[in-house]
């Protein structure tokens, strides 16, 4: 079934090729301005969904398309020459994995570059791959999580916080703080600080730095 983007979990389009239907006219002329190709009646376009982990959730366009009614699927020639991408939350349409092989073979060097480009490290990706950790997660970023920061004297206070590594003798996660924390905690935005990965009573999973 058709989703827009913003209602998908970011699992289902990271590393992934993806058709976008019903596009809008802003997108039609986002894509023309781009230098690719697009006729009359294009209605579509294929992309290959990434992360990104400083502009969250990403889509690489690699053509116009045209979807008829009977469902058959028409592609516009590639750019080559041009890499453009759509931010998460840019662009409107209904969005389908895209898995005919053989329509695909143009677009393998392309994605390859991307899938090298922005590979992130294997600790990242371990924390990325919890799925108990997407109620923490800022929508389009998976690897911005909502830490709750504990000091004795204060308020717990929820913090933005980047995921950059992890130290699993530890059982700890380093992350940066995106923003200033309210209270005095002693710890400040653009650090680096350990958080631990906490179950709840009510059992959720949350990411608590104790300072």
């Amino acid at each position: 079934m058709a989703r827009n983007h913003d209602t998908i979990s970011f699992r289902e389009m990271d590393q992934k090729f993806l058709l976008v239907k019903d596009i809008d006219i802003r997108t039609r002329i986002t894509i023309e301005r781009a230098g690719f190709h697009i006729r009359q009646d294009d209605n579509a376009m294929l992309v290959f969904g990434y992360v990104d982990q400083e502009a969250g959730v990403s889509f690489e366009l690699l053509c116009a398309a045209c979807v008829y009614d009977d469902g058959e699927v028409s592609l516009e020639p590639t750019n080559k020459t041009t890499f453009f991408k759509f931010r998460y939350g840019s662009f409107q349409g209904d969005m389908v994995p895209f898995t005919d092989l053989d329509l695909l073979v143009p677009f393998q060097d392309h994605v390859q570059i991307i899938i090298n480009g922005y590979e992130a490290p294997e600790d990242v990706l371990a924390v990325r791959n919890i799925p108990e950790l997407d109620p923490s997660r800022a929508p389009g970023f998976p690897d911005d999580i909502v830490v709750f920061f504990v000091k004795e004297g204060y308020r717990n206070e929820g913090i933005w916080c980047r995921t950059v590594g992890s130290d699993p003798e530890r059982h700890l996660v380093q992350m940066r703080m995106l923003n200033e924390p309210i209270a005095p905690f002693g710890r400040h935005v653009g650090e680096i600080i350990d958080v631990a990965l906490i179950q709840m009573d009510d059992g959720e999973l949350k990411a608590v730095a104790v300072l």
